[in-house]
């Protein structure tokens, strides 16, 4: 009869356990779900953040040449004069 008692409680413990463990990996499952969704927008914020500056860097580049052109030409002038 104690055996049985033990074994009722024992067997109440274990899925009391087993459930709290379900719901841990239910709130698992939905923390992995918003860092996905979290991994996802960085991703993309760091595609843009990575286009606008080859852009930037492409500007400058581009005005440094520009500049480099317009010395050159001034340059000269300066030195024909």
């Amino acid at each position: 009869m104690a055996n049985d008692i033990t074994n009722s409680m024992l067997l109440a413990h274990m899925q009391a356990m087993k459930n709290d463990l379900q719901q841990q990996i239910v709130g698992l499952d939905k923390k992995v779900v918003s860092l996905d969704r979290k991994m996802t927008t960085l991703t993309e914020d760091m595609r843009c953040g990575f286009e606008d500056a080859r852009q930037h860097r492409q500007a400058l580049q581009e005005d440094l040449e520009a500049t480099m052109h317009m010395q050159s030409k001034h340059s000269a002038k300066l030195a024909h004069l």
